[in-house]
């Protein structure tokens, strides 16, 4: 245990905030040898009178906002408006720790975090980005503080504790070990936390008492912020519909401007999970960037990675380990010349790209009055029907009124294996059951923490699930090397016992041909199972031959492609609902880099691969802990002969009929404003896109949908996404600019 090194090299760093809270950060910072170049904020009424030289911050001035720079701080003690000011900002940040606070050499701190006078901050423990940590404040060892999070005064926690993004711990508070406070919850001061706190809950008292948690408390009666459209959830789907909507009604200037609400219970908008800071910066696409994203975007994207291929190699490099240096090495010369189509890139880099094009594209049309733009941080849990519009109700007890709704949340939540946590971890197991749900960097970290503890044994990691996900873990753990030589070997455990395919065997599949399915083009009478018949078989044939899918899959989809248009619609339905997404699973593809990093652990002799079902990890008489599982060849269940260390849950979501599905989707289910399809995880939908009235969905659960004569499976291609948010922005616009009755609403 040692005080915190601080750095003599004088660095320029800039603050956000200029109230009272600001001027203790910046004591810190000054006597850190920092020199304070600029200072910003929002409400000139808050600042504090030792403030001086104060510019307008982001939120007044969003358009001329300074993003780069040097680094910012942000001084603002009010977490949700920490976490507003985030979203909005482009720029680098730092921390402000005070020389008198003790933090030990493996706990982690992230990226605008301030650690106040005589805080302590014990072994592994894990503090997220932009918490306070404040005047004497007590973190023991093993402890994980969300984002945005502020931990009081003398407040104390002990082992083992969880704190939610956005949760406040009050003065003098005491947490006892083992306990997990969700996010954006209120700990009042003096309590005694004894037991598990659900999100969005206020606790007071000793013993400390729940009195009021948000998500049962909603004020159904306050007053509605009126929106025409309103976007539940931000992800790519919606970024492109709201880019094709806004194309649309670029010819309409003088009609009416569209006030539209976006909302997403996560702080960063416009890239979701998969290309945002969720899943770090140095994870790959699993196909060339050619087969990702389609004609005229793909040129557009290439134009814009030419522009921006320095700082995006240097974020790359910053996030990266070694693996991801290789890649920068080996694909130098094509970077250098832009030569991009053929190459596996980082996803955050399509993240930034889609991000800046709908903030600017937003902008651009609020200027010529055409929209107005209202960005909500919160996560809406239900949404009742009223006679002429909907009531979206939010986490944060405030209420949105909205013509329209476009549901665009994503994939379903992660279907967990092993009891009902995200992390599960005792002195010989830590079990991962969703890397995603905070950050991918946190379950990272969570894992080096656990490797620490015991440096003198290697962990045997298992891997559950085959699919993308599970390669961009081996990927990552493989990356990191002070990770990798924690680590004694991996094992994957997979129905099928198959990972994603890379190698293609060229002369191979030139010579393969799917032969069931071309007898199938000669019949006039067929239905979706004599179809999916033929796919397995052809598949099942080339298994037999050892041809991989990287060399079939563009023959056997085309093949079923050109099948798919002599079934009627209710047969199509049927392929879209129970085979599509089966046929999918056996033909999973992946990059070289990927591919490579299995080929690389082979030769190690530290990979194996299983082909089963988990069953479950039960502790023995040693303490270790042993994996049972059932065998797929011969359904026997059966017992890993090597202790298990680290489990990591890639197994893919569950489905609409599960407990364990978002709030919000179980009350459009329960008041049937959305219905379930056969495929279980995706909703009955017309041609408009809607699942009600005005109610429109778009993105994965789309799935098992057929539109234009085509069945939808799985949204989660680009060319697809572009297909589905064009169709329901040309919707839109028809139902706001050509109705008779609403043009006449001139602004």
């Amino acid at each position: 245990m040692s005080k915190i090194k601080i750095t003599k090299k004088p660095k320029k760093i800039r603050i956000y905030g200029a109230g009272g809270h600001s001027q203790v950060i910046r004591e810190v910072l000054e006597e850190n040898g920092y020199e304070i170049t600029e200072t910003y904020d929002d409400e000139p009424s808050g600042r504090h009178y030792a403030s001086k030289n104060v510019a307008s911050g982001v939120r007044k001035n969003l358009k001329d906002f300074p993003h780069e720079g040097h680094p910012l701080i942000i001084a603002v003690g009010i977490n949700r408006e920490r976490a507003d000011i985030v979203r909005l900002l482009k720029s680098d940040f730092d921390k402000a720790i005070h020389q008198s606070a003790i933090i030990a050499p493996t706990a982690k701190i992230g990226e605008g975090t301030v650690v106040f006078a005589g805080a302590i901050i014990q072994p592994n423990t894990v503090i997220g980005e932009h918490v306070i940590i404040n005047t004497a404040a007590s973190i023991d060892h093993d402890n994980v503080i969300g984002n945005f999070a502020h931990i009081s005064p003398k407040a104390a926690l002990c082992g083992h504790v969880e704190v939610g993004e956005g949760s406040h711990v009050g003065v003098g508070a005491v947490v006892i070990p083992k306990v997990k406070i969700g996010k954006w919850c209120t700990i009042g001061a003096g309590t005694v936390v004894l037991k598990d706190v659900p999100d969005y809950s206020t606790v007071v008292g000793n013993p400390g008492k729940i009195i009021k948690t948000k998500l049962s408390d909603l004020k159904y009666g306050s007053k509605p912020k009126p929106s025409e459209i309103t976007f539940v959830g931000s992800g790519i789907s919606s970024s492109f519909t709201i880019l094709h909507f806004l194309d649309l009604i670029e010819g309409h200037k003088g009609k009416r401007k569209i006030n539209i609400s976006i909302i997403d219970k996560y702080r960063e908008f416009h890239t979701g999970i998969p290309y945002g800071s969720r899943s770090g910066f140095s994870v790959h696409l699993i196909t060339s960037l050619k087969n990702f994203l389609p004609e005229p975007e793909l040129g557009k994207f290439i134009k814009w990675l030419n522009n921006n291929k320095n700082w995006l190699l240097d974020e790359l490099k910053k996030d990266g380990g070694t693996l991801s240096a290789e890649w920068i090495v080996k694909n130098e010369d094509k970077i250098k010349n832009n030569e991009w189509e053929d190459l596996f890139i980082p996803r955050r880099f399509f993240g930034w790209y889609i991000n800046e094009k709908v903030n600017n594209k937003l902008e651009e049309f609020k200027s010529k009055e055409l929209v107005d733009v209202n960005y909500i941080n919160a996560e809406v849990i239900d949404i009742k029907k009223t006679e002429k519009e909907y009531e979206l109700f939010l986490d944060n007890e405030d209420t949105i009124v909205s013509e329209k709704v476009i549901v665009s949340v994503g994939s379903l939540p992660v279907n967990y294996l092993w009891k009902n946590q995200d992390i599960i971890e005792d002195d010989n197991l830590l079990f991962v059951n969703d890397p995603y749900n905070i950050e991918l960097k946190v379950a990272l970290e969570r894992i080096d923490n656990f490797l620490d503890k015991n440096p003198d044994k290697k962990a045997n990691v298992l891997i559950v699930g085959a699919n993308a996900s599970a390669l961009e873990l081996l990927y990552k753990l493989n990356d990191i090397e002070k990770i990798k030589s924690g680590i004694n070997k991996f094992i994957i455990l997979s129905t099928q016992g198959v990972l994603p395919d890379a190698v293609i065997d060229e002369e191979r599949k030139r010579e393969y041909t799917p032969f069931n399915l071309q007898t199938l083009a000669k019949e006039k009478n067929i239905t979706a199972e004599i179809v999916a018949e033929a796919v397995f078989k052809d598949l099942d044939y080339a298994d037999q031959i050892h041809l991989g899918a990287a060399s079939t899959v563009d023959s056997i989809s085309k093949g079923f492609g050109a099948l798919l248009y002599k079934l009627d619609s209710e047969e199509l339905k049927k392929f879209a609902c129970r085979y599509g997404n089966e046929i999918g699973r056996r033909q999973r593809c992946a990059g070289f880099h990927y591919s490579k990093t299995v080929d690389k652990l082979k030769e190690e002799k530290c990979f194996d691969h299983i082909a089963g079902r988990f069953s479950d990890v039960k502790r023995t008489a040693k303490g270790e802990y042993s994996l049972e599982y059932l065998d797929t060849k011969s359904g026997e269940n059966r017992i890993y002969e090597d202790s298990i260390n680290i489990v990591i849950n890639c197994v893919g979501s569950t489905n609409l009929s599960k407990q364990n599905i978002p709030k919000l989707l179980k009350n459009l289910i329960e008041k049937e404003y959305c219905k379930p399809n056969d495929s279980k995880i995706g909703f009955k939908v017309n041609q408009q896109l809607e699942a009600s009235d005005n109610l429109h969905i778009i993105g994965p659960l789309l799935a098992g949908n057929v539109f234009e004569g085509k069945a939808v499976w799985h949204v989660e291609h680009c060319g697809r996404i572009i297909w589905l948010s064009q169709m329901l922005s040309k919707k839109m616009n028809d139902y706001f600019f050509k109705n008779t009755e609403l043009e006449e609403k001139l602004i």
